[in-house]
């Protein structure tokens, strides 16, 4: 019984979480040089950029 138990835990804790475990990649902060693709055109901009025209249409 204990086991069946056990195996539970173990398989919702694998659905709820997954197989990864924690994260080894450190995330960059992103800076108004970061740079970002457009997924329409392909085209690669900064954030800055991205940013200003944004403002424009607004």
């Amino acid at each position: 019984m204990k086991k069946i138990l056990a195996l539970t835990v173990l398989g919702f804790a694998l659905v709820a979480f997954g197989c990864a475990g924690t994260q080894t990649r450190q995330e960059t902060p992103v800076t108004k040089q970061t740079k970002i693709k457009c997924p329409k055109c392909g085209m690669t901009f900064t954030v800055g950029e991205g940013l200003k025209a944004i403002e424009k249409t607004r």
